[in-house]
Protein backbone atom coordinates (compact mmCIF):
# COMPACT_ATOMS: atom_id res chain seq x y z
CA UNK A 1 0.00 0.00 0.00
CA UNK A 2 1.55 3.61 -0.60
CA UNK A 3 1.47 6.31 2.12
CA UNK A 4 1.82 9.66 1.30
CA UNK A 5 2.72 13.09 3.18
CA UNK A 6 -0.26 14.07 4.23
CA UNK A 7 0.72 17.79 4.93
CA UNK A 8 2.56 18.17 1.38
CA UNK A 9 1.64 15.57 -1.06
CA UNK A 10 4.13 13.83 -1.67
CA UNK A 11 4.86 10.18 -1.38
CA UNK A 12 6.42 8.77 1.93
CA UNK A 13 6.32 4.60 0.97
CA UNK A 14 4.99 2.05 -0.05
CA UNK A 15 4.88 -0.73 2.86
CA UNK A 16 5.01 -3.64 0.36
CA UNK A 17 8.63 -2.45 -0.81
CA UNK A 18 11.93 -3.37 1.46
CA UNK A 19 14.80 -1.04 0.46
CA UNK A 20 17.42 -3.55 1.09
CA UNK A 21 15.56 -6.92 -0.53
CA UNK A 22 18.30 -8.38 -2.70
CA UNK A 23 21.14 -6.19 -1.91
CA UNK A 24 24.18 -8.14 -2.61
CA UNK A 25 27.61 -6.07 -1.90
CA UNK A 26 30.75 -6.84 -0.48
CA UNK A 27 32.50 -5.68 2.08
CA UNK A 28 35.16 -3.94 0.22
CA UNK A 29 32.35 -1.72 -1.78
CA UNK A 30 31.02 -0.78 1.60
CA UNK A 31 34.32 0.07 2.77
CA UNK A 32 35.15 2.00 -0.13
CA UNK A 33 31.84 3.53 0.01
CA UNK A 34 32.49 4.31 3.77
CA UNK A 35 35.84 6.19 2.45
CA UNK A 36 34.09 9.22 1.29
CA UNK A 37 31.69 9.72 4.63
CA UNK A 38 32.72 12.53 7.17
CA UNK A 39 31.46 11.11 10.70
CA UNK A 40 31.29 14.56 12.64
CA UNK A 41 29.60 16.00 15.94
CA UNK A 42 27.52 17.88 13.56
CA UNK A 43 26.24 14.98 11.33
CA UNK A 44 27.10 12.40 9.23
CA UNK A 45 27.70 13.54 5.09
CA UNK A 46 28.45 11.97 2.02
CA UNK A 47 27.10 12.42 -1.25
CA UNK A 48 24.63 10.15 -1.52
CA UNK A 49 23.27 10.66 -5.42
CA UNK A 50 24.11 7.28 -7.42
CA UNK A 51 26.41 9.53 -9.95
CA UNK A 52 28.12 11.44 -7.46
CA UNK A 53 27.45 14.98 -8.33
CA UNK A 54 26.70 17.05 -5.54
CA UNK A 55 23.81 19.02 -7.21
CA UNK A 56 22.43 15.54 -8.59
CA UNK A 57 18.86 15.77 -7.78
CA UNK A 58 18.19 11.41 -8.34
CA UNK A 59 16.27 10.05 -5.25
CA UNK A 60 17.41 7.02 -5.48
CA UNK A 61 21.16 5.73 -3.49
CA UNK A 62 23.65 3.11 -3.99
CA UNK A 63 23.26 -0.49 -2.63
CA UNK A 64 26.75 -0.09 -0.44
CA UNK A 65 24.67 3.41 0.83
CA UNK A 66 21.64 1.81 1.61
CA UNK A 67 23.92 -1.11 3.66
CA UNK A 68 25.55 1.89 5.87
CA UNK A 69 22.09 3.65 6.43
CA UNK A 70 20.61 0.70 7.75
CA UNK A 71 23.99 0.38 10.01
CA UNK A 72 23.91 3.65 11.40
CA UNK A 73 20.16 2.78 12.13
CA UNK A 74 21.52 0.19 13.94
CA UNK A 75 24.03 1.71 15.86
CA UNK A 76 21.86 4.66 17.20
CA UNK A 77 19.64 2.55 18.69
CA UNK A 78 22.14 0.12 20.12
CA UNK A 79 23.51 3.53 21.55
CA UNK A 80 20.24 4.56 22.83
CA UNK A 81 20.29 1.32 25.14
CA UNK A 82 16.75 0.43 25.55
CA UNK A 83 14.55 -2.10 24.53
CA UNK A 84 11.50 -0.33 23.00
CA UNK A 85 12.86 3.07 22.64
CA UNK A 86 10.53 5.46 21.49
CA UNK A 87 12.22 7.10 18.48
CA UNK A 88 11.14 9.82 16.14
CA UNK A 89 12.56 10.02 12.88
CA UNK A 90 12.41 12.93 9.90
CA UNK A 91 14.40 14.44 7.22
CA UNK A 92 14.87 17.11 5.09
CA UNK A 93 13.21 17.95 1.82
CA UNK A 94 16.50 16.48 -0.31
CA UNK A 95 14.93 13.56 -3.20
CA UNK A 96 17.51 11.09 -1.34
CA UNK A 97 15.81 11.98 1.66
CA UNK A 98 12.48 9.73 1.13
CA UNK A 99 14.49 6.15 0.75
CA UNK A 100 16.59 6.84 3.89
CA UNK A 101 13.88 6.84 5.71
CA UNK A 102 12.34 4.09 4.56
CA UNK A 103 15.62 2.05 5.40
CA UNK A 104 15.85 3.43 8.95
CA UNK A 105 12.46 3.09 9.99
CA UNK A 106 12.10 -0.34 8.86
CA UNK A 107 15.80 -1.38 10.77
CA UNK A 108 14.20 0.31 14.09
CA UNK A 109 11.12 -1.78 13.89
CA UNK A 110 12.92 -4.84 13.47
CA UNK A 111 14.67 -3.73 16.74
CA UNK A 112 12.08 -3.35 18.41
CA UNK A 113 11.84 0.76 18.74
CA UNK A 114 8.81 2.26 19.00
CA UNK A 115 9.04 4.13 15.88
CA UNK A 116 7.23 7.68 14.87
CA UNK A 117 7.29 9.20 11.30
CA UNK A 118 7.03 12.52 11.31
CA UNK A 119 8.23 12.71 7.31
CA UNK A 120 9.44 16.27 5.79
CA UNK A 121 10.86 18.29 8.72
CA UNK A 122 12.49 21.14 9.48
CA UNK A 123 15.55 20.52 12.31
CA UNK A 124 14.46 22.72 14.59
CA UNK A 125 10.34 21.08 14.70
CA UNK A 126 11.65 17.44 14.92
CA UNK A 127 14.00 18.62 17.99
CA UNK A 128 11.41 20.38 19.68
CA UNK A 129 9.29 17.06 19.18
CA UNK A 130 11.61 15.08 20.79
CA UNK A 131 11.44 16.41 23.84
CA UNK A 132 7.47 15.32 23.95
CA UNK A 133 8.76 11.63 25.42
CA UNK A 134 11.02 10.38 22.89
CA UNK A 135 14.14 8.66 24.10
CA UNK A 136 15.72 9.93 20.71
CA UNK A 137 15.47 11.72 17.45
CA UNK A 138 17.30 10.40 14.25
CA UNK A 139 17.25 13.37 11.25
CA UNK A 140 17.94 12.53 7.88
CA UNK A 141 19.63 16.00 6.33
CA UNK A 142 22.96 17.08 5.20
CA UNK A 143 21.57 20.94 6.02
CA UNK A 144 23.20 23.83 3.95
CA UNK A 145 25.47 21.30 1.86
CA UNK A 146 24.79 20.39 -2.11
CA UNK A 147 21.30 18.62 -2.63
CA UNK A 148 23.37 15.72 -3.91
CA UNK A 149 24.28 15.65 -0.07
CA UNK A 150 22.54 13.79 2.74
CA UNK A 151 23.37 11.87 5.87
CA UNK A 152 22.13 11.54 9.23
CA UNK A 153 21.97 13.40 12.77
CA UNK A 154 21.62 11.77 15.91
CA UNK A 155 19.85 13.73 19.34
CA UNK A 156 18.22 12.97 22.25
CA UNK A 157 16.48 16.18 24.72
CA UNK A 158 16.01 18.25 21.91
CA UNK A 159 19.20 18.72 20.57
CA UNK A 160 21.85 16.94 18.60
CA UNK A 161 24.49 14.11 20.74
CA UNK A 162 27.52 15.88 22.05
CA UNK A 163 31.31 15.26 20.91
CA UNK A 164 31.62 12.53 23.17
CA UNK A 165 28.40 10.63 23.13
CA UNK A 166 28.44 11.02 19.30
CA UNK A 167 31.74 9.38 19.37
CA UNK A 168 30.20 6.59 21.34
CA UNK A 169 27.48 6.25 17.77
CA UNK A 170 30.49 6.88 15.50
CA UNK A 171 32.53 3.70 17.34
CA UNK A 172 29.53 1.39 17.04
CA UNK A 173 28.65 2.76 13.54
CA UNK A 174 32.07 1.28 12.49
CA UNK A 175 32.77 -1.83 14.45
CA UNK A 176 29.70 -2.97 12.84
CA UNK A 177 30.65 -2.06 9.20
CA UNK A 178 34.03 -3.73 10.20
CA UNK A 179 32.61 -7.15 9.92
CA UNK A 180 31.85 -9.69 7.39
CA UNK A 181 28.28 -10.54 5.90
CA UNK A 182 27.18 -6.89 7.27
CA UNK A 183 24.46 -6.81 3.76
CA UNK A 184 23.21 -9.74 4.38
CA UNK A 185 22.89 -8.90 7.69
CA UNK A 186 20.95 -5.98 7.15
CA UNK A 187 18.69 -7.30 4.67
CA UNK A 188 17.51 -10.21 7.27
CA UNK A 189 16.91 -7.56 9.72
CA UNK A 190 14.89 -5.48 7.49
CA UNK A 191 12.99 -8.24 6.06
CA UNK A 192 12.23 -9.77 9.31
CA UNK A 193 9.30 -7.44 9.78
CA UNK A 194 5.74 -7.76 8.70
CA UNK A 195 4.22 -5.02 6.74
CA UNK A 196 1.58 -5.04 9.35
CA UNK A 197 4.53 -3.45 11.42
CA UNK A 198 4.98 -1.16 8.18
CA UNK A 199 1.87 -0.16 8.03
CA UNK A 200 1.50 0.73 11.29
CA UNK A 201 4.32 3.17 11.64
CA UNK A 202 3.27 4.38 8.17
CA UNK A 203 -0.41 5.37 8.79
CA UNK A 204 0.02 7.24 11.94
CA UNK A 205 2.19 9.60 10.14
CA UNK A 206 -0.64 12.40 9.73
CA UNK A 207 -1.31 12.54 13.36
CA UNK A 208 2.30 12.53 14.35
CA UNK A 209 3.17 15.75 12.04
CA UNK A 210 -0.20 17.66 13.21
CA UNK A 211 1.33 16.99 17.47
CA UNK A 212 4.62 17.78 15.68
CA UNK A 213 3.50 20.94 14.54
CA UNK A 214 1.56 22.14 17.46
CA UNK A 215 4.20 21.11 20.18
CA UNK A 216 6.59 23.42 18.00
CA UNK A 217 4.26 26.30 17.80
CA UNK A 218 3.82 26.22 21.48
CA UNK A 219 8.29 25.84 22.10
CA UNK A 220 8.41 28.88 19.71
CA UNK A 221 6.44 30.94 21.83
CA UNK A 222 8.23 29.38 25.02
CA UNK A 223 11.81 30.60 23.72
CA UNK A 224 10.82 33.87 23.17
CA UNK A 225 8.59 34.52 26.15
CA UNK A 226 5.78 35.80 24.34
CA UNK A 227 1.89 34.90 24.74
CA UNK A 228 -0.47 34.55 22.61
CA UNK A 229 -1.51 38.30 21.81
CA UNK A 230 2.22 38.90 20.92
CA UNK A 231 2.15 40.68 17.73
CA UNK A 232 4.42 41.25 14.51
CA UNK A 233 3.69 44.35 12.66
CA UNK A 234 5.09 44.09 9.76
CA UNK A 235 4.93 41.99 6.75
CA UNK A 236 7.62 39.58 5.51
CA UNK A 237 8.96 37.74 2.20
CA UNK A 238 9.50 34.25 2.50
CA UNK A 239 11.91 32.30 0.22
CA UNK A 240 11.56 29.24 1.04
CA UNK A 241 13.71 27.72 -1.70
CA UNK A 242 11.69 24.13 -1.58
CA UNK A 243 12.97 23.57 2.03
CA UNK A 244 11.70 21.50 4.76
CA UNK A 245 10.64 24.81 6.18
CA UNK A 246 7.99 24.89 3.65
CA UNK A 247 6.50 22.15 5.44
CA UNK A 248 6.24 23.24 8.60
CA UNK A 249 4.70 26.09 10.73
CA UNK A 250 5.90 29.45 9.23
CA UNK A 251 3.14 30.80 7.02
CA UNK A 252 0.06 29.85 9.69
CA UNK A 253 2.07 30.37 12.56
CA UNK A 254 3.41 33.95 11.36
CA UNK A 255 -0.50 34.78 10.09
CA UNK A 256 -1.49 34.11 13.00
CA UNK A 257 0.60 36.60 14.96
CA UNK A 258 -0.82 39.18 12.60
CA UNK A 259 2.70 39.07 9.89
CA UNK A 260 1.79 39.39 6.21
CA UNK A 261 3.38 36.88 4.25
CA UNK A 262 4.53 36.83 1.00
CA UNK A 263 5.53 33.36 -0.23
CA UNK A 264 8.18 32.45 -2.97
CA UNK A 265 9.47 28.62 -3.90
CA UNK A 266 7.03 26.87 -1.27
CA UNK A 267 7.00 23.64 -3.24
CA UNK A 268 8.29 21.21 -0.75
CA UNK A 269 11.81 19.90 -2.60
CA UNK A 270 12.00 22.09 -5.64
CA UNK A 271 15.27 23.68 -5.10
CA UNK A 272 15.24 27.13 -7.02
CA UNK A 273 18.74 28.20 -6.49
CA UNK A 274 22.03 27.06 -4.19
CA UNK A 275 20.92 26.12 -0.71
CA UNK A 276 23.28 28.18 1.31
CA UNK A 277 21.33 31.21 2.92
CA UNK A 278 23.98 33.84 2.32
CA UNK A 279 25.33 36.29 -0.81
CA UNK A 280 23.65 36.06 -3.98
CA UNK A 281 21.29 33.00 -2.70
CA UNK A 282 19.57 35.60 -0.80
CA UNK A 283 19.42 37.93 -4.11
CA UNK A 284 15.82 36.97 -4.90
CA UNK A 285 14.53 37.56 -1.84
CA UNK A 286 16.11 40.57 -1.75
CA UNK A 287 14.68 41.71 -5.39
CA UNK A 288 10.83 40.66 -4.39
CA UNK A 289 11.03 42.42 -0.89
CA UNK A 290 11.90 45.56 -2.55
CA UNK A 291 8.76 45.54 -5.27
CA UNK A 292 6.49 44.17 -2.57
CA UNK A 293 7.37 46.86 -0.72
CA UNK A 294 6.88 49.62 -3.18
CA UNK A 295 3.04 48.40 -3.14
CA UNK A 296 3.05 47.61 0.80
CA UNK A 297 5.11 49.84 2.86
CA UNK A 298 4.17 47.36 5.78
CA UNK A 299 6.60 44.77 4.13
CA UNK A 300 9.71 45.33 5.59
CA UNK A 301 11.77 41.77 5.91
CA UNK A 302 12.41 38.57 4.33
CA UNK A 303 14.60 35.68 5.36
CA UNK A 304 15.81 32.18 3.06
CA UNK A 305 16.37 28.95 5.45
CA UNK A 306 19.26 26.60 3.82
CA UNK A 307 17.54 23.13 3.53
CA UNK A 308 17.09 21.67 6.68
CA UNK A 309 15.55 24.50 8.14
CA UNK A 310 17.81 25.21 10.95
CA UNK A 311 19.79 27.94 9.40
CA UNK A 312 18.11 31.23 8.57
CA UNK A 313 19.46 35.22 7.20
CA UNK A 314 17.68 38.25 6.42
CA UNK A 315 17.35 40.79 3.92
CA UNK A 316 15.58 44.03 5.16
CA UNK A 317 14.79 47.74 3.93
CA UNK A 318 16.81 50.35 4.53
CA UNK A 319 15.19 53.46 5.34
CA UNK A 320 15.76 54.89 1.54
CA UNK A 321 13.39 52.03 0.19
CA UNK A 322 16.00 49.77 -0.84
CA UNK A 323 16.33 46.20 0.06
CA UNK A 324 19.72 45.07 1.75
CA UNK A 325 21.08 42.15 2.12
CA UNK A 326 21.72 41.34 5.84
CA UNK A 327 25.44 39.15 5.91
CA UNK A 328 25.62 36.14 8.44
CA UNK A 329 27.45 37.93 11.31
CA UNK A 330 25.23 40.71 11.28
CA UNK A 331 22.53 38.63 11.48
CA UNK A 332 23.96 37.15 14.28
CA UNK A 333 24.51 40.20 16.04
CA UNK A 334 21.09 41.49 15.54
CA UNK A 335 19.21 38.91 16.87
CA UNK A 336 21.26 38.31 19.89
CA UNK A 337 21.78 42.49 21.03
CA UNK A 338 17.80 42.42 21.08
CA UNK A 339 17.70 39.31 23.49
CA UNK A 340 20.74 40.45 25.01
CA UNK A 341 19.06 43.80 26.00
CA UNK A 342 15.61 41.96 26.94
CA UNK A 343 17.35 39.54 29.81
CA UNK A 344 18.75 42.76 30.79
CA UNK A 345 15.58 44.76 31.17
CA UNK A 346 14.10 41.35 33.15
CA UNK A 347 16.77 40.59 35.07
CA UNK A 348 19.22 43.77 36.40
CA UNK A 349 21.79 43.18 38.02
CA UNK A 350 22.24 39.88 37.18
CA UNK A 351 25.18 38.14 34.94
CA UNK A 352 23.91 37.50 32.20
CA UNK A 353 26.36 36.42 29.30
CA UNK A 354 26.05 34.51 25.75
CA UNK A 355 27.92 31.61 23.95
CA UNK A 356 29.54 31.92 20.73
CA UNK A 357 32.54 29.83 18.59
CA UNK A 358 35.78 30.92 17.80
CA UNK A 359 34.90 32.27 14.69
CA UNK A 360 31.85 34.66 15.73
CA UNK A 361 32.99 38.54 14.45
CA UNK A 362 34.16 40.73 17.84
CA UNK A 363 31.26 42.62 16.50
CA UNK A 364 29.19 40.51 19.06
CA UNK A 365 32.19 41.04 21.89
CA UNK A 366 31.66 45.07 21.34
CA UNK A 367 27.98 45.36 21.61
CA UNK A 368 27.80 42.73 24.53
CA UNK A 369 30.42 45.04 26.60
CA UNK A 370 27.86 47.76 25.85
CA UNK A 371 25.32 45.88 27.28
CA UNK A 372 27.23 44.69 30.19
CA UNK A 373 27.08 40.50 29.16
CA UNK A 374 30.17 38.43 29.05
CA UNK A 375 31.17 36.82 26.32
CA UNK A 376 32.29 32.77 26.33
CA UNK A 377 33.85 30.93 23.02
CA UNK A 378 33.68 27.42 22.39
CA UNK A 379 34.94 25.64 18.74
CA UNK A 380 32.82 25.30 15.82
CA UNK A 381 29.47 23.42 16.01
CA UNK A 382 26.28 23.73 17.62
CA UNK A 383 26.49 21.12 20.18
CA UNK A 384 29.73 22.77 21.75
CA UNK A 385 28.07 26.45 21.89
CA UNK A 386 25.07 24.67 23.28
CA UNK A 387 27.50 22.75 25.62
CA UNK A 388 28.73 25.91 26.55
CA UNK A 389 25.94 27.88 27.56
CA UNK A 390 24.79 25.04 30.12
CA UNK A 391 28.51 25.31 31.84
CA UNK A 392 27.49 29.10 32.07
CA UNK A 393 24.30 28.30 33.63
CA UNK A 394 25.30 26.01 36.27
CA UNK A 395 27.83 28.49 37.31
CA UNK A 396 25.38 30.97 37.52
CA UNK A 397 24.96 33.10 34.54
CA UNK A 398 22.21 33.84 32.22
CA UNK A 399 22.40 32.81 28.89
CA UNK A 400 19.71 33.61 26.82
CA UNK A 401 20.66 33.11 23.29
CA UNK A 402 24.00 31.09 22.11
CA UNK A 403 25.02 30.48 18.49
CA UNK A 404 27.33 30.83 15.91
CA UNK A 405 27.72 34.25 14.25
CA UNK A 406 29.30 32.60 11.15
CA UNK A 407 26.07 30.80 10.64
CA UNK A 408 23.57 33.94 11.14
CA UNK A 409 20.79 33.12 13.52
CA UNK A 410 20.52 32.22 17.37
CA UNK A 411 19.59 29.63 19.53
CA UNK A 412 17.30 30.87 21.70
CA UNK A 413 16.85 28.64 25.44
CA UNK A 414 15.73 26.14 26.02
CA UNK A 415 16.05 25.40 22.29
CA UNK A 416 19.50 23.69 21.29
CA UNK A 417 19.25 24.71 17.63
CA UNK A 418 19.18 28.02 15.37
CA UNK A 419 15.91 28.42 14.10
CA UNK A 420 14.41 31.19 11.98
CA UNK A 421 11.09 31.25 13.78
CA UNK A 422 13.56 32.46 17.42
CA UNK A 423 15.38 35.28 14.86
CA UNK A 424 11.94 36.54 13.33
CA UNK A 425 10.65 36.24 17.24
CA UNK A 426 13.20 38.37 18.27
CA UNK A 427 13.15 40.75 15.56
CA UNK A 428 9.47 41.61 16.33
CA UNK A 429 10.85 42.61 19.74
CA UNK A 430 11.67 45.66 18.57
CA UNK A 431 7.96 46.34 18.52
CA UNK A 432 6.48 44.66 20.49
CA UNK A 433 8.41 44.75 23.96
CA UNK A 434 8.31 48.47 25.05
CA UNK A 435 12.18 49.56 25.62
CA UNK A 436 13.99 46.82 24.15
CA UNK A 437 14.46 49.27 20.85
CA UNK A 438 15.41 52.31 23.01
CA UNK A 439 17.69 50.57 25.28
CA UNK A 440 19.63 48.91 22.78
CA UNK A 441 20.16 52.15 20.80
CA UNK A 442 20.63 54.05 23.62
CA UNK A 443 23.90 51.13 24.06
CA UNK A 444 25.15 51.60 20.77
CA UNK A 445 25.53 55.80 21.40
CA UNK A 446 22.88 56.83 19.53
CA UNK A 447 19.48 58.56 19.63
CA UNK A 448 16.03 56.15 19.52
CA UNK A 449 14.92 58.90 16.85
CA UNK A 450 11.11 58.53 15.74
CA UNK A 451 10.11 54.67 15.67
CA UNK A 452 11.45 51.49 15.19
CA UNK A 453 14.19 51.09 12.15
CA UNK A 454 16.16 47.96 11.81
CA UNK A 455 18.35 50.62 9.30
CA UNK A 456 19.22 52.89 11.91
CA UNK A 457 20.04 50.05 14.23
CA UNK A 458 21.91 47.97 11.95
CA UNK A 459 23.99 51.40 10.79
CA UNK A 460 24.84 51.93 14.81
CA UNK A 461 26.51 48.77 15.10
CA UNK A 462 30.36 49.54 15.47
CA UNK A 463 32.21 48.98 12.11
CA UNK A 464 33.42 45.56 11.52
CA UNK A 465 34.88 43.73 8.39
CA UNK A 466 34.63 39.91 8.22
CA UNK A 467 35.11 37.36 5.49
CA UNK A 468 31.85 35.30 4.51
CA UNK A 469 31.85 31.74 5.80
CA UNK A 470 30.65 30.69 3.24
CA UNK A 471 32.61 32.47 0.25
CA UNK A 472 35.17 31.05 -2.34
CA UNK A 473 37.95 33.07 -0.25
CA UNK A 474 37.33 31.23 3.31
CA UNK A 475 37.61 27.50 2.04
CA UNK A 476 40.78 26.27 0.96
CA UNK A 477 41.12 22.53 -0.46
CA UNK A 478 43.88 20.78 1.66
CA UNK A 479 45.85 17.63 0.90
CA UNK A 480 47.44 16.60 4.17
CA UNK A 481 45.23 14.57 6.60
CA UNK A 482 46.54 15.69 9.91
CA UNK A 483 45.18 18.95 10.89
CA UNK A 484 47.43 19.04 13.98
CA UNK A 485 50.40 18.37 11.86
CA UNK A 486 49.16 21.53 9.50
CA UNK A 487 49.02 23.55 12.76
CA UNK A 488 51.92 22.76 14.14
CA UNK A 489 53.69 23.93 10.70
CA UNK A 490 51.51 27.02 10.05
CA UNK A 491 52.90 28.10 13.88
CA UNK A 492 56.50 28.00 12.61
CA UNK A 493 55.68 30.40 10.11
CA UNK A 494 53.29 32.44 12.02
CA UNK A 495 55.80 33.03 14.21
CA UNK A 496 58.53 34.19 11.87
CA UNK A 497 56.44 36.10 9.97
CA UNK A 498 53.95 37.89 12.32
CA UNK A 499 56.29 40.86 13.67
CA UNK A 500 55.77 42.00 9.72
CA UNK A 501 52.30 41.53 9.25
CA UNK A 502 50.53 42.42 12.40
CA UNK A 503 47.36 44.15 12.14
CA UNK A 504 47.39 48.01 11.92
CA UNK A 505 46.64 49.57 15.52
CA UNK A 506 47.90 46.33 16.86
CA UNK A 507 50.99 46.17 19.56
CA UNK A 508 50.65 42.62 20.45
CA UNK A 509 48.87 39.24 19.96
CA UNK A 510 47.52 36.28 21.01
CA UNK A 511 46.81 32.38 20.33
CA UNK A 512 43.56 31.09 20.67
CA UNK A 513 42.72 27.24 20.08
CA UNK A 514 39.51 25.52 21.02
CA UNK A 515 38.60 22.01 21.78
CA UNK A 516 34.74 21.03 22.14
CA UNK A 517 33.21 23.93 24.60
CA UNK A 518 36.86 24.83 25.89
CA UNK A 519 38.98 27.67 24.64
CA UNK A 520 42.52 27.57 25.30
CA UNK A 521 45.18 30.58 24.93
CA UNK A 522 48.62 29.50 23.78
CA UNK A 523 50.82 28.64 21.14
CA UNK A 524 51.62 25.24 20.70
CA UNK A 525 50.31 21.54 21.14
CA UNK A 526 50.33 21.83 24.85
CA UNK A 527 47.41 24.16 24.55
CA UNK A 528 45.50 21.98 22.13
CA UNK A 529 44.61 18.61 23.56
CA UNK A 530 43.46 15.35 21.69
CA UNK A 531 42.34 14.82 19.72
CA UNK A 532 43.45 18.43 18.25
CA UNK A 533 40.45 19.02 15.58
CA UNK A 534 39.35 22.29 16.55
CA UNK A 535 39.80 25.79 15.50
CA UNK A 536 42.51 28.03 15.68
CA UNK A 537 42.80 31.87 16.02
CA UNK A 538 45.49 34.70 16.10
CA UNK A 539 43.92 37.12 17.89
CA UNK A 540 45.68 40.94 17.72
CA UNK A 541 45.57 43.33 20.53
CA UNK A 542 45.32 47.06 20.55
CA UNK A 543 47.04 49.69 22.79
CA UNK A 544 44.07 49.37 25.22
CA UNK A 545 44.23 45.52 25.54
CA UNK A 546 41.06 45.13 23.38
CA UNK A 547 40.93 42.90 20.36
CA UNK A 548 40.60 44.27 17.21
CA UNK A 549 41.37 42.23 14.56
CA UNK A 550 41.88 38.38 13.86
CA UNK A 551 42.83 35.38 11.53
CA UNK A 552 40.74 32.08 12.06
CA UNK A 553 41.81 28.68 10.68
CA UNK A 554 39.34 25.74 11.00
CA UNK A 555 38.79 22.17 9.29
CA UNK A 556 35.33 21.32 8.51
CA UNK A 557 33.77 18.24 9.96
CA UNK A 558 30.83 18.48 6.74
CA UNK A 559 33.37 19.11 4.06
CA UNK A 560 36.59 17.83 3.13
CA UNK A 561 38.11 21.75 3.34
CA UNK A 562 39.72 24.46 5.81
CA UNK A 563 37.79 27.45 6.13
CA UNK A 564 39.65 30.63 6.94
CA UNK A 565 38.38 33.98 7.72
CA UNK A 566 39.24 37.82 8.64
CA UNK A 567 37.83 39.78 10.64
CA UNK A 568 38.76 43.52 11.19
CA UNK A 569 37.79 46.50 13.34
CA UNK A 570 36.89 49.21 10.94
CA UNK A 571 35.49 49.58 7.50
CA UNK A 572 38.76 48.94 5.59
CA UNK A 573 38.27 46.43 2.95
CA UNK A 574 42.35 46.69 2.15
CA UNK A 575 43.19 45.52 5.66
CA UNK A 576 40.57 42.91 5.77
CA UNK A 577 42.38 41.30 2.41
CA UNK A 578 45.84 42.04 3.03
CA UNK A 579 45.49 39.44 6.26
CA UNK A 580 43.28 37.23 4.36
CA UNK A 581 46.00 36.45 1.48
CA UNK A 582 48.23 36.30 4.08
CA UNK A 583 46.48 33.84 5.93
CA UNK A 584 45.62 32.41 2.89
CA UNK A 585 49.42 31.72 2.04
CA UNK A 586 50.65 30.71 5.52
CA UNK A 587 47.46 27.65 5.21
CA UNK A 588 49.12 26.92 2.10
CA UNK A 589 52.43 26.36 2.55
CA UNK A 590 51.62 24.86 6.07
CA UNK A 591 49.75 22.23 3.94
CA UNK A 592 52.32 21.60 2.05
CA UNK A 593 55.04 20.63 4.11
CA UNK A 594 52.29 18.58 6.63
CA UNK A 595 51.97 16.49 3.52
CA UNK A 596 55.07 16.19 2.73
CA UNK A 597 55.58 14.76 6.38
CA UNK A 598 53.22 12.39 6.00
CA UNK A 599 54.30 11.02 2.46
Amino acid sequence: MKYFDENTGLFIADSSEDPLKGIDVSSDAIQGALSGYILSVSGWRAVFAPGGGEEDHSNYIKDEDAVLAAAAAEAFFRYLGKREARIIIGSDARPTGRILTSIAVRIMIALGADVSLLGMASAPEIMAFSNAGYDGFLYISASHNPIGHNGFKFGIDGGVLPGAEAEKVKRLFLEAVGQDGLAERMGKLSSSITEDDYQSVLSRHGSVKKDALRYYEDFVMKTAHADEDFIMPFGIVIDFNGSARSSSIDIPFLRRHGCGIWEMNGIPGQIAHGIVPEGENLETARAVLEDIHVKDPSFILGYMPDNDGDRGNFVYIADNGNAEILDAQRVFALVSSIDLVHAAMLNPGSPIAIAVNGSTSLLVDDIASRIGVEVFRSDIGEANVVSLSENLRSRGYIVPVCGEGSNGGIIAYPSKVRDPMNSVMTISKLWSVPGVYGNLMKALGKEEGDGVSIDRLVSAFPRYHMTPSFSKAAVMKIRSRDFDALKAEYEKILSSEISGNMASDAVSYEIKQYEGADEYTGMGPEHRPYPSSGGYKVQFIDGEGEAIAYLWLSRSRTEPVCRIMVNVKGSGIGEHDRLLSWQRSMVERADARAEKLQS
